[in-house]
């Protein structure tokens, strides 16, 4: 997970039911927010126009869907040691999307401010998690790719996530948009999540979910969550992303 000032480092294996701060080293769920769709009263008509900004769980931007962008967030993850970046722009079959991220896999606060231009497609990470081919980094699952889905999805569960996540103040249930990946290529780089002495190859596999959002009108935009976790031991993510769109 990410968050303000430490980077989230840690090797070996990770065992959820272990609880102790040791063990929280080694959990690296991405995070951002999360939430429960809250709509009520007079406020429905908000609520909606929110929903209507949130792409579905089988929906696509620039042609790629949920589990696109979950594989490549880890991806960037992999190949870049934290402090990562926190605002980009990513090129897809030629076409631009926003990818909005945050500094470090480590619990506490974290802030952020991206300007995009009207009409561009979001991707806002969430709450995810991974298991790869590396040492200590699939539980007690083998590094075959079909073993490396089941413990991604295994790890999100067992870390037992809760979610609170607004959109312009209005609460988008992101669970619904929960998906997992196939395995695929990453390249480590020391200094990272997962311990390496050199860039490595090796193979991931993600699950959790995302937010894709499109149509956003010119002004400002805030997106924010509180991500919390109960196992090993109870830790808080939260976030604030602010997005200017011109």
């Amino acid at each position: 997970m990410r968050g303000a000032e430490a980077d989230g480092r840690g090797a070996g294996r990770r065992n959820f039911n272990k609880r102790g701060k040791s063990e929280m080293n080694r959990i690296r769920t991405i995070v951002a927010v999360g939430a429960m769709l809250a709509l009520g009263g007079g406020a429905a008509g908000a609520a909606v126009a929110i929903q209507s900004h949130v792409v579905p769980v089988g929906g696509k931007v620039a042609g790629t869907g949920y589990a696109f962008w979950l594989k490549w967030q880890w991806q960037d993850q992999f190949s870049h040691k934290p402090p990562y970046q926190k605002c980009q722009t990513v090129d897809v079959s030629g076409h631009k999307v926003g990818y909005l991220g945050v500094k470090t896999v480590a619990p506490g606060a974290n802030r952020a401010t991206c300007t995009e231009p009207v009409g561009r497609p979001l991707y806002i990470i969430q709450t995810s998690a991974e298991c790869s081919t590396f040492k200590g980094d699939h539980l007690t699952f083998g590094t075959s790719d079909s073993q490396l889905v089941k413990c991604a999805k295994a790890e999100l569960q067992g870390v037992n996530p809760t979610y609170h996540t607004t959109v312009d103040g209005r609460a988008v249930n992101v669970m619904k948009l929960a998906t997992g990946t196939t395995a695929y290529p990453v390249v480590n780089v020391p200094g990272n999540f997962v311990k390496v002495s050199k860039r490595t190859k090796g193979r991931s596999a993600a699950y959790g979910p995302g937010l894709l959002l499109t149509g956003l009108s010119k002004g400002t935009h805030v997106v924010k969550g509180t991500t919390k976790i109960t196992q090993p031991v109870v830790t808080t993510w939260t976030y604030d992303w602010t997005i200017n769109v011109k």
